[in-house]
């Protein structure tokens, strides 16, 4: 299928996904880009590729997620602009039946007093400096939403990644915060500040914790932890033959304010997650002591590796948790972020896009390995200590077959990088040789 856009313009922007239409078209037709890719990919489709090269798949399914959040955002933006053209184009024709029927200084007097900020440029007519205006107006957004990522992009690989600052309303206060966090850390705020319980679903090592972590420290709580719940006394604690309560991490939470975690959720015992029910529902409690209703600033949030639904060929060890208890929770999905990545790497571009490139290669060939922040963690901290190499080998290639190797090293796309290179060499001393 060949596509030709004549006019494309951005109309949608979120890091390296954009939605771009033909702004001549007959009708609206809207397509996802990635970066400087020159080719599209169909939303119609299932976001599979319209004039790509061989060998590339569909859009990889983040981005695709990305995309279709934007589509909304972008079909407002894109009325926004057909109107805004319209009008334009009506005050240029009632100007112009004006400028013929009044004097020359009327005329530029007519077009200031529409837009006092219009200057009447040496050598052209006033409705030819209108006109110059209004195009320069009406470009103004489509430049900034071009040159935007171009400038992130720019700042990010000179001074690396830079701390972000957020605003924190309360009931009780408003705190400004600064700091690198993960992109999801603002929803995840928001939700806990509204006493939302908060399920996050992501893999290994995506910094599930430390966004918890962040949110109770962001929202002045005390931090309560739980890992994976088997038994029920881990949750409600228990009396000893001694008459003596023993508390745990929830009980404190429940009864003194805070925000609690239950790590692992996915990894606890079913039955004993359905006894939280009456805690998030109703706000209160059986406790071996009594019946307790919970402190005004109770907070939950709970982190899974999976979304409830069981375990699967990378979580093994996981229950399928019960509809009732899912039910309870805003389900908030944590990915790995290039911004945290990068604050790992010290700035080391190239160390991070060699990451999510292997990351997306071994997803590409639906390799279920794990590729966390740790690993960019350990090879840049070892990469002073041992070549690329044995780096790589160390930290990426364990428990990871020869032969899979060989697959993941064939879709990387970084071929000049010194950690691809360093990959290629750690191949051939495994005994695959790479052309």
């Amino acid at each position: 299928m060949a596509l030709v856009m004549q006019h494309e313009v951005s109309i949608a922007i979120e890091g390296k996904v954009r939605i771009v239409c033909d702004l001549q078209a007959e009708r609206y037709r809207p397509y996802a880009k990635i970066g400087d890719c020159s080719f599209y990919y169909d939303p119609a489709t299932g976001y599979r590729p319209v004039n790509a090269p061989p060998r590339v798949k569909k859009l990889y399914h983040r981005y695709a997620e990305i995309a279709t959040g934007l589509l909304d955002l972008a079909l407002k933006n894109y009325m926004d602009i057909k109107d805004e053209a319209e009008r334009a184009q009506q005050r240029i024709e009632a100007h112009t039946q004006t400028i013929e029927e009044e004097e020359p200084m009327k005329q530029e007097q007519l077009f200031k007093a529409d837009d006092p900020d219009m200057k009447i440029m040496p050598g052209t007519t006033s409705l030819e400096s209108y006109i110059v205006h209004c195009v320069k107006k009406e470009a103004v957004d489509q430049v900034v939403n071009v040159t935007k990522p171009m400038i992130d992009s720019y700042i990010r690989d000179t001074y690396g990644t830079l701390p972000k600052r957020i605003e924190i309303k309360t009931e009780k206060e408003t705190k400004v915060i600064e700091g690198v966090a993960h992109h999801k850390f603002e929803t995840v705020l928001k939700l806990v500040n509204a006493n939302v319980p908060v399920f996050l679903s992501g893999p290994a090592g995506s910094g599930k914790n430390v966004i918890c972590k962040q949110v109770s420290e962001a929202l002045n709580m005390e931090f309560y932890f739980s890992n994976a719940i088997t038994q029920e006394y881990k949750l409600t604690g228990f009396i000893d033959a001694n008459g003596r309560f023993h508390e745990t991490q929830f009980y404190k939470a429940f009864t003194n304010g805070g925000l609690f975690m239950l790590d692992e959720i996915d990894a606890s015992t079913p039955e004993v997650l359905v006894i939280l029910n009456a805690a998030i529902a109703n706000g209160y409690f059986d406790f071996p002591t009594g019946k307790v209703t919970a402190h005004e600033d109770f907070r939950i949030c709970a982190a899974g590796n999976t979304f409830g639904s069981g375990a699967d060929i990378t979580y093994t060890g996981r229950y399928q948790l019960d509809a009732s208890s899912l039910d309870r929770f805003a389900i908030v999905e944590i990915d790995y972020d290039e911004a945290i990545e990068t604050a790992i790497a010290c700035g080391n571009t190239e160390l991070v896009k060699f990451v999510r490139d292997f990351r997306e290669a071994c997803n590409k060939q639906h390799l279920k390995f794990i590729v966390s922040y740790r690993a960019i963690e350990r090879l840049h901290k070892l990469e002073n200590v041992f070549a690329h190499a044995e780096a790589i080998k160390i930290v990426l290639l364990k428990g990871l077959e020869h032969h899979d190797a060989r697959i993941v090293y064939d879709n990387l796309k970084t071929e000049d990088s010194a950690y691809t290179k360093g990959f290629k060499q750690a191949l051939s001393e495994m005994g695959r040789e790479v052309a």
